[in-house]
């Protein structure tokens, strides 16, 4: 036992440890990248947070990572019941094509959805580019939901048809408290993976309303690695991980998972 919760820890520091070294990094006064850091100062810190078309960036794909989250799991929930407790001709064709985009090369992807969202008139817009930011979290969505459906124990569903209880009722008391585990992570697996994409936004976004990763993407391609970008990489993890121990403490996130109220 004390093997492993080393191995743990060991884990954990390694997948910290990147995020740790920048740290130094960003708060270098030099206006470039130099490790040991040349003074020590918080001024690229001041320059992102007056930044306000990075500030812009961030949110916008804040909402729309929130968007793509929760539409994925609003459109794969009622999949991956169908599928798991159907039996329709052709459901093998429907995993597949919902699960199939995990499959393709992003740039692939990217290509075909420009195409036709040119086609309908979506491209360099908003709904066209959550359209296509769904593509990517309803599959994910769909993986961890349908096997948290898979393991849903039906018989509390019959005892409480049996008591009179309605369907929507059953679903919002019996069969949703169930499912809690595996909807936050589809929930999280969804906002992560439309955050982060570089590949679909960099094709499909507007000029003046690109969203982060496209942002420092381009910052990083025109000016080169400048310390700003390691100081917005820091308030960002920083930011992470004060919305995750606030949700902690005012809701229980180890707890909910766990299956605690």
């Amino acid at each position: 036992m004390a093997l492993l919760r080393s191995i743990v820890y060991l884990i954990v520091v390694l997948m910290l440890l990147p995020v740790v070294i920048i740290i130094p990094v960003a708060l270098t006064t030099v206006p470039r990248i130099s490790f040991p850091p040349v003074g020590i100062g918080l001024r690229w810190f001041a320059a992102v947070l007056d930044d306000p078309i990075l500030l812009r960036s961030v949110g916008h794909s804040f909402w729309l990572a929130v968007a793509a989250a929760l539409l994925g799991v609003v459109i794969a929930m009622p999949a991956a019941f169908a599928f798991e407790r159907g039996n329709f001709p052709g459901r093998h064709v429907v995993e597949l094509l919902l699960t199939g985009p995990r499959m393709i090369p992003q740039i692939v992807l990217a290509l075909g959805l420009l195409i036709w969202l040119e086609h309908l008139g979506l491209a360099a817009s908003f709904p066209g580019l959550l359209a296509a930011h769904l593509v990517l979290t309803v599959p994910y969505a769909f993986g961890t939901l349908l096997v948290s459906v898979a393991t849903l124990d039906r018989r509390l569903e019959w005892s409480s048809a049996v008591l009179g209880a309605t369907p929507l009722y059953t679903f919002r008391r019996v069969v949703l408290p169930q499912l809690k585990t595996g909807v936050i992570a589809a929930l999280i697996f969804g906002f992560i993976l439309s955050f982060n994409n570089v590949t679909l936004a960099l094709f499909i976004s507007d000029i003046g309303d690109r969203t982060m990763p496209v942002e420092l993407f381009n910052r990083m391609y025109i000016g080169g690695m400048t310390p700003d970008v390691p100081a917005f990489a820091v308030l960002l993890a920083l930011c992470g991980v004060v919305l995750f121990v606030m949700l902690d403490l005012k809701v229980g996130v180890y707890r909910y998972l766990a299956g605690g109220r």
